[in-house]
């Protein structure tokens, strides 16, 4: 006997709005539908019960098939005409009118996502980075104490809309209400919006200490919860502990508790700065070939940040009319956030033609009403490099955080896929801030210190050199070694190097006279005796008049403090009547005046 063929019932299940939709096509078609190819009705239907087209058609006139039962997508069934979309580059209309195509993904029903841009989010979510936050950030409301958000443009003009102080999650509610006052006072103290929000994280972390240890009141702070507070951040970097303990200690004061005895001296970790670090020649060489192969947005942000050297949050809220033209001159103006003002330096024919690309970019992408020069993007993906097809630009200013900030992201995958090396062989450690150290340093080597301190805006020089541009090995070599030191008599004439002894010119050291002997014999500088031939003084503390002392410049700050030690020596000896220490001191101080100020000018120059 032959096989029986079973025979399936062909019917298909469509999926609507008002649940599922069953069709019994041998029941129920009569002929209504014609094929699409040669307009026949010729046309028999199959059913495959095991694979996923499940019922299809065939026209026995052409032999076009097709089938009857694929899916519905997610955007039809799902579909939600009462939401719209968040992101305000989407300019679709869906099919109620609304702005966007929405509907629902996943199994639980919380996310949602457009159909026409792709972005995906929850809506009514409280979350700071949220679509539905955003959007609300935008709505300036009036300011409450009372509130456990604070937005910060109530307080500072040129902050950008994302900043907002939250204080929902410290506690107790005691201790929450004096912080909030803390910060009202600083706010009005002038500080800095950055200083409020780093305020604010160090008064979180103590918050959760005194919530831990139950303490009501603030009499009940005491020294043990200080040192717990100290030992749940020791594993952190000296300078973050150091600031860390300093707010708190001045957050006390405020308070009017006994600072001191809560917070003792040696809590403060002794602190080294590391040397600076920035981007060298042959580095920025290899990354401003290979710009041409990430989005032009992106290169124009990495160059005018390198060229201005200013911080990064200063670009990212820069004015998208940032050049200014003055006396036939053009310049390039930024508001510092750090310093509270502005700051313009000198815009050269290629940077400025590079900011008017930008602005021309602006224009056309988000229109004449964005008032920033640079904006944020989404879809920052490493499998995307270079093409960055995904790559979405939002009309909101880049984000600060160095892990977000889209140039500093997309400027270290050009690092790593391109293989960029520094003069060493080593890849370099790219972020946000190395640009201003970068260009600081290239300023000096070119033009000089003072220079780099007029293009940085820095009130002192001191703070070039320690941070931002200290001399190269090849400038100390030139100015330092081994004898170009200003070295002067006591009639403040300058003595040629060549004059100084053999043993001097072989061995320096051995001409030094560092000497800190408790409790007054304090020599700096060198001596041009020979070192085998004992001194015919031989009184130390008289060495500063001699005539074969040679003041350094180098030393000057050891010579200004020891000078201010002498005052206060002679002002005590004076008290007590202690004759030989205020002979002693008269006469060391007299001898400093002879070419100390001289010795202040030249260092300066």
């Amino acid at each position: 006997m032959g096989k029986i063929k079973r025979q399936y019932r062909v019917i298909s299940v469509h999926q609507t709005f008002n649940g599922q939709l069953k069709v019994n096509w041998k029941r129920e078609y009569k002929k209504e539908f014609l094929c699409p190819q040669c307009n026949e009705p010729r046309i028999k239907f199959h059913a495959h019960p095991k694979t996923l087209c499940r019922v299809s058609w065939c026209c026995i006139a052409c032999q076009l098939t097709g089938s009857l039962t694929q899916r519905v997508p997610a955007y039809i069934f799902r579909y939600r005409s009462d939401l719209e979309c968040p992101n305000p580059n989407c300019q679709e209309i869906g099919n109620d009118g609304q702005k966007g195509w929405i509907y629902q993904i996943g199994k639980k029903g919380k996310l949602f996502t457009c159909r026409f841009c792709g972005v995906g989010f929850i809506p009514n979510s409280s979350h700071p980075s949220s679509w539905h936050s955003r959007q609300n950030q935008q709505k300036l409301s009036a300011f409450k104490f009372d509130e456990d958000t604070w937005d910060l443009r109530h307080f500072y003009e040129n902050t950008t809309n994302r900043k907002r102080l939250n204080f929902h999650d410290i506690k107790p509610d005691w201790y929450k209400f004096q912080v909030k006052k803390y910060i009202q006072f600083q706010i009005n103290s002038q500080s800095s919006a950055e200083s409020i929000l780093h305020f604010l994280s160090y008064f979180r972390q103590f918050g959760a200490i005194i919530q831990q240890k139950s303490i009501g009141s603030i009499t009940k702070i005491n020294r043990e919860v200080i040192l717990q507070f100290i030992d749940s951040i020791r594993t952190q970097a000296s300078t973050t502990i150091y600031k860390k303990v300093h707010a708190l200690k001045q957050f006390f004061e405020w308070l009017e508790l006994d600072s001191n005895y809560l917070i003792r001296s040696r809590d403060f970790p002794k602190l080294s700065f590391n040397e600076s670090n920035w981007l060298d020649e042959v580095t920025r060489k290899a990354i401003e070939e290979k710009l041409c192969k990430i989005p032009a947005p992106i290169a124009r942000h990495y160059q005018v940040q390198l060229w201005t050297a200013a911080r990064p949050e200063d670009i990212c809220s820069m004015n998208f009319d940032c050049l200014k033209e003055e006396n036939g001159k053009w310049y390039v103006r930024f508001y510092e956030h750090k310093v509270a003002r502005w700051h313009q330096i000198f815009a050269s024919r290629t940077i400025r033609q590079v900011i008017e690309t930008q602005q021309q970019w602006i224009q056309q992408t988000f229109g004449s009403d964005y008032p920033y020069l640079f904006c944020h993007f989404r879809a920052i993906k490493k499998t995307s490099y270079p093409t960055f097809t995904n790559i979405k630009p939002l009309p909101e200013p880049p984000r600060n955080d160095v892990n977000k900030n889209p140039m500093v992201r997309i400027i270290r995958m050009l690092i790593e896929q391109e293989d960029i090396c520094d003069a060493n062989g080593q890849t370099p450690s790219f972020t946000g801030k190395i640009t201003r150290h970068s260009r600081l340093q290239e300023v000096r080597s070119q033009y000089g210190l003072e220079a780099a301190q007029l293009y940085a805006d820095h009130q002192k020089s001191y703070t070039t050199v320690q941070h931002y541009a200290p001399p190269t090995k090849e400038q100390i070599a030139k100015v330092d070694l081994p004898f170009q030191e200003l070295l002067m008599n006591t009639d403040n004439k300058f003595l040629p190097w060549q004059s100084l002894p053999e043993s001097l010119l072989k061995n320096p050291k051995a001409h030094e006279l560092d000497l800190e002997i408790a409790p007054r014999i304090v020599v700096y500088g060198h001596c041009a005796l020979d070192p085998k031939i004992p001194c015919p003084v031989n009184l130390f503390p008289k060495c500063y008049g001699c005539s074969s002392f040679r003041p350094s410049t180098s030393k000057l700050p050891l010579y200004e403090r020891q000078y201010q030690g002498e005052k206060q020596r002679l002002a005590e000896a004076e008290k007590i009547g202690a004759e030989l220490a205020l002979e002693e001191s008269n006469a060391t101080i007299e001898a400093m005046d002879k070419w100390l100020p001289e010795l202040k000018r030249l260092a300066d120059e």
